[in-house]
């Protein structure tokens, strides 16, 4: 399905400039089916763009329940939910005052969503880093570490050669943004985290 208004969102979130004049590349915002709330996090600091959804606690379901979609250059997003992510959201939306007496329809549900999601950015839906990391629990290098430190080199492999960036390390430095992605590959340096706020930017000193 084509979510139009995830496309109007990010054509907005292109026009909008962090303080280094590059676009803003995640935006939150909350979705809500029958009795249940989403926080919502679109990102565009990946390829492909990624939609993660964690569930706000109601009676029936106190624990969050995590789901994340692919979003296609087209703004496309499946139907085709895969059967695990199908069989707990049907669980989850199967709520007193929701949507007990009705199947999941995976269609009607992401139209729910596009009609819920916002088509104007705004600096103030820019989720910080630790909030993103904490909407993404696929990310699963240094989950206790959301604050970045510094950049070094990958150790070397046995036979001496030099090190690979993990792909999960790459993955968790998206989460910044796609600069500081492109500069971990362009250096071929790994992101290094703190679990202590710091004061450390990724860019480089000139």
């Amino acid at each position: 399905m084509i979510m139009t208004n995830l496309r109007r969102l990010h054509q907005s979130m292109l026009g909008q400039l962090n303080e280094y004049g590059e676009p803003i590349e995640h935006q939150s915002f909350r979705s809500v089916h029958g009795a249940v709330s989403f926080e919502c996090i679109f990102s565009t600091s990946e390829r492909e763009y990624m939609l993660s959804m964690v569930s706000r606690g109601t009676e029936q379901h106190p624990d969050p329940e995590f789901f994340l979609f692919v979003v296609s250059d087209r703004y496309e997003i499946s139907h085709q939910f895969d059967i695990e992510d199908y069989r707990r959201l049907s669980r989850l939306l199967r709520t007193r005052n929701g949507e007990a007496n009705h199947v999941l329809r995976p269609f009607d549900f992401l139209t729910q969503l596009n009609a819920n999601t916002p088509t104007v950015a705004a600096h103030q839906s820019t989720p910080d880093l630790r909030t993103r990391l904490e909407s993404r629990p696929d990310i699963t290098e240094e989950q206790d570490k959301p604050y970045f430190s510094h950049w070094r080199h990958p150790p070397r492999r046995a036979d001496g050669t030099p090190g690979q960036v993990s792909r999960g390390n790459r993955q968790k430095t998206a989460m910044i943004s796609s600069a500081a992605l492109a500069y971990s590959n362009r250096m071929r340096l790994s992101s290094c985290w703190s679990a202590e706020p710091t004061q450390a930017d990724w860019r480089p000193r000139d």
